[in-house]
Order: C-alpha cells, then structure tokens, then sequence
C-alpha cells in the first residue's frame, strides 16, 4: 500500500530520527559557541571603542597641555628677549624660534599622525635646550612613579 511504511522503512526512519537528534545535540554546541563567539566579539568591540575613546581623550589632553605649557614658555621668553641685544640673547632667540617653529608645524588635529612621538621628543628637546640655555631652575620629584617637572613658567609637565 501506498504511503503506508512497511516493517524496514519503520526501522530506518527511527533510526533516521535518532540521527538527526543526535546531530542536533552535537551540531547545537558549534551552534551556540559561535554565537557566543559572535556575541562576545561584538561587545568587547564596542567596549573597545568606548575604553580606547577614554584613554584617547586623557592622552591627548596631556599632551595638549604640555605643548601649550612650552608654548606659552617659547611666546614669553621671545618678549622677554625681543629688546635684548647681547650675543648670549641672540643664541637664546634663536633656541627660542627654533621652539616656535616646531610647535607650529605640530600636528594638533591629526592623532593618526605617524612621527607625532618623534615630533613630540624633538620638541621637548628644543624646550630642554632653552630651559639650559636660559639657567631656568627646575624642580623634580616623583609623582605615583612618574617623573615630574615643573619650572618657574610652567605648569607641572610630565616626561614620559
């Protein structure tokens, strides 16, 4: 008889069924270990995103801040030196716009900037040079294991 099974087929198709239940039980571990996967990824991305953000923000308002501490420094120390005429203020004047130029060819709205580092120390060199140049006294302690510097002009800087 037609789509009535017979005493073999009854025998497969529960075999079949035992199958199939089966490959579902080990096919729903993958399952759910690629979705777990998936889902994981997925916040420890956006987590990411948020904790880089963070840090990206501290980072770059430190380094902001440092740069405008030597700003300010190299624009005081050239109207300071504006009227002198003495060949030990002409080697400081020089120092001083070498500073300048330096902090205005800085790449302040590009943080994906390559030799940003590379600038940065060069900055901090040329700032150091003036600092010796000019007898500037500094102070130095150590602040939650980080090396600190502050002078007369400037705020607390901190030298990485």
């Amino acid at each position: 008889m037609a789509g009535v099974p017979g005493p073999g087929e009854s025998r497969a198709s529960a075999m079949a069924v035992e199958q199939d239940m089966f490959d579902a039980v080990v096919m729903a571990d993958e399952r759910f270990h690629g979705e777990g996967y998936q889902e994981g990824y997925e916040e420890g991305s956006s987590l990411g995103i948020v904790e880089g953000r963070q840090y990206g923000t501290l980072h770059g308002a430190k380094i902001g801040s440092e740069i405008g501490c030597y700003r300010g420094f190299a624009l005081a120390w050239k109207c300071l030196l504006h009227s002198s005429t003495g060949e030990k203020d002409s080697r400081k004047m020089k120092v001083v716009e070498a500073l300048i130029a330096l902090l205005q060819h800085f790449p302040y709205g590009d943080p994906t900037y390559e030799r940003l580092h590379e600038d940065l120390d060069r900055i901090r060199g040329k700032f150091r040079q003036l600092l010796q140049s000019s007898r500037t006294k500094m102070l130095r302690w150590q602040d939650l294991g980080s090396e600190m510097w502050a002078c007369h002009a400037c705020h607390i800087l901190p030298w990485i």
